[in-house]
């Protein structure tokens, strides 16, 4: 094989993708104007919805401001709203007030509050927090008053006080946050950074009827393999670059991004990890073009080669949201997984604690994985049978 043969094959590719419009938006303008924009919208539509949920979940239902009135006066303390409901629970249902609170019995006969909310809205979640909090202060209140009255100490009630200590860095808590939705987002816009340019060199040149004149030049099938797969590889990593950068971007300069981190007491991701990451998915970007130049071979036109691979994008996103789950940790069995082992190890890598044994055997896997593509992909494109399918 010849190498400068294939870097020539290589660089024709790669000035037809730069010329192509659909592959130039899903490579460069999605990672670049989307991930931005799409962190921000969400970001301010979170914000917006907290302070509307904060709003609505001040009206609490009641019987009756003559029923419960200590209650209700707590209530009012706390800055609830109370509003008098004849059927307390049907007026949760119907969104009429935030949540509501019944006086009733238990099986024993004693009294017991009910607290009646809806877990499937944040305002009605937001407000019965809030009246567990007042209901508690108010049982509180009403037994210190008591023992003020038999002449016992207050201190009884406390005798001990508890407070969970976050022994996690911000580094961690950053990595906790940002590394499982980042390598979810890095491999499926790989993927389809990568599905464009597999199309266009496959199925496009046999639209184009310019792929006959490929074959006809000097070059071996093997080194228009390589060059094809070198320059979909590229395009897969430059998404991925673009993706990671953009990502890590938004998160330490976005106004809104400086509020979460602020809250959940995050530091931006460090320079080492993104560097660490970006080598860690090359690999993959090879697996990803050899897979889809492999299968868009099979196609007769662009058409077509979007009917087969936009599936395989589709596959592709499954173990990637399996390695977004919380608990999982990378053993080098599970290290042999292809995509799963990749956003496994960008969560890690972020977390600061990735096993160095599973690191390795995910990244050889992947080469493995990679060598085993170009392979099937050098072998299709010897079929004139596949090649010239009718």
């Amino acid at each position: 094989m010849n190498l400068k043969t294939s870097l020539a094959v290589y660089q024709k590719e790669m000035l037809e993708i730069f010329r192509d419009r659909r592959t130039m938006i899903s490579m460069v303008v999605v990672p670049l104007l989307a991930i931005p924009l799409l962190f921000s919208l969400i970001n301010g539509f979170m914000t917006s919805r907290e302070k509307e949920a904060q709003g609505e979940a001040l009206t609490v239902g009641v019987l009756g401001e003559d029923k419960l009135p200590t209650v209700i006066e707590a209530l009012k303390a706390a800055g609830f709203r109370p509003v008098a409901k004849a059927d307390l629970r049907a007026a949760v249902e119907k969104k009429e007030v935030a949540a509501a609170v019944e006086e009733t019995e238990d099986a024993s006969g004693d009294k017991q509050l009910n607290v009646y909310i809806d877990r499937t809205r944040q305002a009605s979640e937001i407000a019965g927090d809030k009246i567990q909090t007042a209901l508690d202060k108010l049982k509180t209140d009403t037994v210190r008053a008591s023992l003020r009255g038999s002449g016992l100490p207050e201190k009884i009630l406390t005798p001990f006080t508890t407070k969970n200590v976050n022994v996690a860095s911000e580094k961690k808590m950053s990595g906790l946050v940002f590394g499982s939705a980042l390598g979810y987002v890095v491999i499926l816009l790989m993927f389809t950074g990568a599905m464009y340019p597999a199309i266009d060199m496959t199925a496009g040149e046999k639209e184009r009827r310019t792929l006959e004149a490929v074959l006809a030049s000097p070059a071996g099938r093997n080194e228009i393999v390589l060059g094809k797969i070198a320059a979909t590889a590229t395009a897969a990593f430059i998404t991925a670059l673009l993706t990671l950068g953009s990502m890590a971007y938004s998160f330490r300069f976005s106004p809104q991004a400086a509020s979460t981190r602020e809250t959940l007491h995050m530091a931006p991701p460090d320079m080492g990890s993104l560097v660490l990451v970006m080598v860690t998915v090359i690999p993959t970007a090879i697996v990803a073009a050899s897979l889809m130049v492999a299968i868009a071979l099979f196609a007769k036109s662009y058409k077509e080669g979007m009917s087969y691979l936009t599936p395989i994008v589709m596959l592709a996103a499954f173990p990637a949201v399996v390695g977004m789950l919380p608990g999982l940790e990378l053993t080098p069995a599970l290290a042999l997984i292809p995509i799963f082992n990749v956003c496994q190890l960008i969560k890690e890598i972020f977390l600061g604690g990735f096993s160095r044994i599973a690191y390795a055997v995910a990244f050889g896997a992947n080469l493995v994985y990679a060598a085993i593509g170009f392979f099937v992909a050098s072998k299709l494109f010897k079929s004139e049978s596949v090649l010239f399918r009718v």
